[in-house]
C-alpha cells in the first residue's frame, strides 16, 4: 500500500461551539465560495445527521467534523466518496494500534460495535461532482449506548498520553484518515481500492436475509453496492444466486 505520510494537505479550519449540522453550515459554506480544504468542526449538534436522514446524536465529548472538496468526478463514482472516507479514517485508527473496521458502506466498528460513521453529500453539475461535503461523527470521549464503542473506551491506559488523548489530535488523525483514503482511491482506481476496502470490511461472511431467503455477505460490488450470495437451495443447483444489495436496503446490525 502507499505510503502516505508525507502527505500535507492545506486545511482551512472553523470551530464553532455549537451548530445544527456540520455538514449542512459548511455546505452553505462551500456554495459562498469556501475553498477545497475547508473544514467545520462543532462541539455539539443540534441536528446531526447519518445515512438516510437519521438522527446522530452529538454529545460532547465526540468528534463532529466535515471536510469540503471539490473532486470534479462523475457522478456513477460518487460512492466510492463515502468507502474511501471510512476505509481512510479506519485505516488511520488501525494504524495506530485500534481494532477499527469499516462496516458497509460508511460506519467504523471495532467488535461489532459503533464507534463512528461518515456522511458524504455532494453537489452535481452536468452529471459530475463539483462539490462534496464529507461528514465525520466518532465517539471519542463522550457517552455511548449499548451498541456503541469509544475512543476512550479502546485507548489502554498505557497509551492515555499518547495521539488519541485529546479532540484536537484526534480531529488531527481523522483529517489526515479522511484525505488519505480520497488519495487511495484516487491513486489505485476503483478496483484495487475496492481489495483494500474488503480487506477492513467487517461484514465478509457475515449472515443476512435477502427477499426473505438467507445470504451471506461477499464482498463489494464495483457499483459500491454490497454483494451477497444466496444459500442455495436444491431448485438453485447448479447456479448459485448473487445479488446487489444497494445501500439501505439490507440491515447489518451492531453487537450489542
Amino acid at each position: 500500500m502507499p505510503c502516505y505520510q508525507a502527505l500535507r494537505p492545506r486545511f482551512y479550519l472553523h470551530w464553532v461551539e455549537q451548530t445544527d449540522s456540520t455538514n449542512r453550515a459548511l455546505a452553505d459554506m462551500m456554495a459562498a465560495g469556501a475553498p477545497a480544504g475547508t473544514v467545520l468542526v462543532a462541539a455539539t449538534q443540534q441536528a446531526g445527521r447519518g445515512q438516510w436522514g437519521r438522527q446522530w446524536q452529538s454529545p460532547v465529548g465526540g468528534l463532529y467534523l466535515s471536510l469540503g472538496l471539490k473532486p470534479d468526478l462523475p457522478a456513477s463514482r460518487s460512492p466510492y466518496l463515502t468507502l474511501a472516507s471510512a476505509w481512510g479514517v479506519a485505516t488511520s485508527l488501525a494504524n495506530l494500534g485500534l481494532p477499527v473496521q469499516v462496516k458497509w458502506p460508511n460506519d467504523l466498528v471495532v467488535g461489532g460495535k459503533k464507534l463512528g460513521g461518515v456522511l458524504a453529500e455532494t453537489h452535481l453539475e452536468g452529471g459530475r461532482v463539483q462539490t462534496v461535503v464529507i461528514g465525520l461523527g466518532l465517539n471519542g470521549f463522550n457517552p455511548v449506548p449499548a451498541t456503541g464503542t469509544s475512543i476512550q473506551q479502546l485507548i489502554r491506559p498505557e497509551l492515555a498520553s499518547g495521539p488519541l488523548n485529546t479532540l484536537e489530535d484526534l480531529a488531527a488523525i481523522a483529517l489526515y484518515g479522511l484525505m488519505q483514503g480520497y488519495l487511495h482511491w484516487q491513486n489505485q482506481g476503483d478496483d484495487a481500492f475496492l481489495i483494500d476496502y474488503q480487506a477492513r470490511l467487517a461484514n465478509l461472511g457475515q449472515g443476512v436475509t435477502v427477499e426473505g431467503r438467507p445470504a451471506e455477505v461477499i464482498g463489494v460490488a464495483p457499483s459500491g453496492n454490497l454483494r451477497v450470495q444466496l444459500t442455495p437451495t436444491a431448485s438453485d443447483i447448479p447456479a448459485v444466486k448473487t445479488l446487489e444489495i444497494e445501500p439501505g436496503k439490507v440491515t447489518l446490525g451492531y453487537n450489542a
